[in-house]
């Protein structure tokens, strides 16, 4: 993996690169700890591809475990640091003209890619289908209609 950027031509080699105060393969490495010591497991190799895989592999069981909050965080964090230095962030378009049920604001985004059709900026669990975002619009028209008719 390159993190020196896109238009670099010169690999990251060191083991230990660095992001922040914690070394980008550190982090992995010490969650990958976390889960075989927990599920009994024999570590994986030290390398992104297999220490990816292996809490890829593990997600269901994470997601149950008091630590899940610290695991999002960090390897979100991690996330957010090579769509940075790659400039690979997904691209965000804000859907002016309907609002979020949660909290009843105009901040409804679309992500490129992303997996839902709409996300609320201000409500981290308002996430629409694409069959969801539709009745939303639907819905939301159908009252404008009743206010101008």
């Amino acid at each position: 993996m390159n993190l020196l950027g896109p238009a670099s031509r010169q690999a990251v080699t060191d083991a230990q690169d660095q992001t922040g105060e914690t070394p980008f393969l550190e982090v992995l490495w010490s969650w990958c700890g976390a889960v075989a010591e927990e599920r009994g497991l024999t570590p994986p190799k030290k390398n992104v591809t297999a220490m990816t895989a292996r809490l890829t592999a593990h997600l269901t069981w994470v997601a149950e475990q008091p630590w899940v909050v610290d695991f999002s965080e960090e390897i979100g964090g991690l996330v957010y640091a090579v769509q940075k230095i790659t400039m690979t962030a997904p691209r965000k378009q804000l859907l002016k003209g309907v609002t979020c049920l949660g909290c009843g604001m105009s901040s409804l985004v679309r992500y490129f890619p992303g997996d839902y059709a709409a996300e609320c900026l201000n409500c981290p669990s308002q996430k629409y289908s694409d069959r969801d975002y539709e009745l939303l619009v639907q819905g939301q028209a159908r009252g404008l209609e009743s206010v101008n008719p």
